[in-house]
């Protein structure tokens, strides 16, 4: 099967990565986390409301979760890709 540069360029940077899940899942959490913080500070700062901590650690642990659930989603998207490619 022919592959386009794309799809080529996605193996071998999969091959390299699906080695090891937990830091890719880790990734992607801590981006999710650090997004859903900077969201909080932004709205805060510009709808003019007081800082309050456990809103920002409530955001930082929705952030966690969701940061997980999307790190396994993603992660078995692209094994189901390389899989299909590689075949």
């Amino acid at each position: 099967m022919r592959l386009d540069p794309k799809d080529r360029k996605f193996l071998t940077d999969w091959k390299e990565k699906r080695e090891t899940k937990f830091q890719f899942i880790l990734g992607v959490t801590l981006q999710v986390i650090l997004g859903a913080l900077t969201y909080k500070l932004v709205i805060t700062y510009f709808m003019g409301g007081i800082f309050d901590t456990t809103d920002f650690i409530l955001f930082g642990i929705i952030g966690l979760i969701l940061g997980i659930v999307v790190g396994f989603l993603k992660y078995r998207k692209n094994e189901k890709r390389y899989a299909r490619l590689k075949s």
